[in-house]
C-alpha cells in the first residue's frame, strides 16, 4: 500500500503579543510535516519584524488585510485585542480561512453567534481557544466522572485570582478587558465541562474600576436537579486558583484548572503529564499546553471536520450568551439577550 501523505497545515499570525509568542514557541514542538508558519501580521511593524527573525517566519505583514488574502495560508491563529476578536475573525472567514481564535471569540452573544453562522455557512473550521478543554488532564478527569468514580457531582466551585489590573488593557473598556472575558469565562467552561448544560439561574455582583470594567466577580449558578456551582474572580489579589468538584462519593481538587498537568483523585491515584519543551521561554504558566489545541486543530482539519468536539461552536454560542449576563448583571454592558 503507498505511504499515506499527511496534511501540512500552514499557519497565519495575527498578533503580535505574548501569546503570539507563546503559540509560536509550542507550535515548534509539533511535528513540522504537519505545522509550518507561512506568515505574521500586526499593527506594530517593528514587532512584527521582531518576532517574525525570532521564530523564522518568512514572511511578515502590516496589517491584516494581506495576511487575510495570502493564498498560502489555511488557518490563522487570531490573538490581538479582545475587542478585535470579532473584526479579525470575520476578515478571516471572509476570506475562506480556517481559524483558531483566542478567547473570548466576540465580545457579546450578538458577535459570536454571528462568526459561528459564517463559518457554518461557508464550511470553515472555527475555533475559539478554550485551550483548557485539551489537556489531557480534562480526558481523565471526564472520564472518571463518567464511570461513577465520583458519584453524582452536586457542586463546583472556582476561583480565579491574578494581580492583573495594572495592565493596560484590562483598566480601559474600549480595550475589551475585566475578570468575566479574561478569567471568568475559563471558570464558566469548566463548570459547563461538568454539567453540560445551561444553569437555570445566575446571580453575580462584583466591583467596577473608575473607567467601568469589571475588577472582581462573584456568582452563584444554579442547575437543575439539585446541583449549583460558584465561581470568583479577582484582577486585585492573587486566589487559590483551583476548582473542587464535589460528589456523593468525594471531592477532587484540580489546581491550576485552566491548564492543568496533574489530576489527584485520591491519595492512592494520581497522573501527572510532562509538558514538551520550548525553545524559548514561555511568558504565561503551561503555555507548552497550547500544543494540544494547535494539533486538535490539524486533527479536525484533517479528517475534514469543521468543529472539534470537545469545544463546540454551539458551546461557544453558550459561553458568550452567560458572559453578557454576568456582565449586565455587574452594570458594564446592557444585556442584548
Amino acid at each position: 500500500m503507498p505511504e499515506m501523505i499527511e496534511m501540512q497545515l500552514k499557519w497565519g499570525i495575527a498578533g503580535v503579543g505574548m501569546i503570539a509568542h507563546d503559540f509560536l514557541t509550542a507550535l515548534d514542538t509539533l511535528p513540522p510535516e504537519q505545522h509550518r508558519v507561512v506568515a505574521i501580521a500586526g499593527k506594530d511593524v517593528d514587532r512584527v519584524q521582531r518576532l517574525a527573525t525570532l521564530h523564522k517566519i518568512n514572511t511578515a505583514y502590516e496589517g491584516y488585510e494581506q495576511l487575510a488574502r495570502d493564498a498560502s495560508i489555511d488557518i490563522v491563529f487570531v490573538s490581538v485585542l479582545n475587542l478585535q476578536h470579532y473584526e479579525i475573525t470575520k476578515l478571516m472567514l471572509e476570506n475562506d480561512k480556517h481559524v483558531l481564535c483566542e478567547k473570548p471569540m466576540g465580545m457579546t452573544y450578538k458577535q459570536t453567534k454571528s462568526l459561528v453562522d459564517l463559518a457554518r455557512e461557508k464550511g470553515l473550521f472555527l475555533l475559539e481557544g478554550m485551550w483548557s478543554r485539551f489537556f489531557p488532564a480534562y480526558d481523565a478527569l471526564e472520564k472518571h466522572i463518567t464511570t461513577g468514580g465520583l458519584g453524582e457531582v452536586y457542586h463546583i466551585n472556582v476561583q480565579f485570582g491574578v494581580q492583573i489590573n495594572d495592565i493596560e488593557r484590562n483598566l480601559m473598556k474600549d480595550l475589551g478587558g475585566g475578570a468575566v472575558l479574561d478569567l471568568g469565562v475559563y471558570m464558566l467552561q469548566l463548570i459547563n465541562f461538568i454539567y453540560k448544560e445551561p444553569p437555570v439561574d445566575v446571580v453575580c455582583t462584583g466591583h467596577l474600576s473608575k473607567t467601568g470594567v469589571d475588577e472582581s466577580v462573584s456568582c452563584a449558578l444554579k442547575y437543575k436537579d439539585g446541583r449549583t456551582a460558584t465561581m470568583a474572580a479577582q484582577t486585585r489579589a492573587t486566589m487559590t486558583n483551583k476548582a473542587e468538584i464535589i460528589g456523593t462519593k468525594g471531592t477532587i481538587s484540580l489546581e491550576y484548572f485552566w491548564c492543568p498537568t496533574v489530576l489527584h483523585i485520591s491519595a492512592a491515584n494520581s497522573t501527572e503529564w510532562t509538558l514538551p519543551k520550548g525553545k524559548y521561554k514561555f511568558h504565561f504558566h503551561n503555555s507548552a499546553g497550547l500544543s494540544y489545541q494547535i494539533q486538535e486543530c490539524w486533527d479536525c482539519i484533517n479528517k475534514g471536520i469543521v468543529e472539534s468536539p470537545k469545544m463546540s461552536l454551539d458551546e461557544s454560542i453558550l459561553l458568550s450568551k452567560l458572559t453578557d449576563t454576568m456582565r449586565a448583571q455587574l452594570g458594564v454592558l446592557e444585556s442584548e439577550l
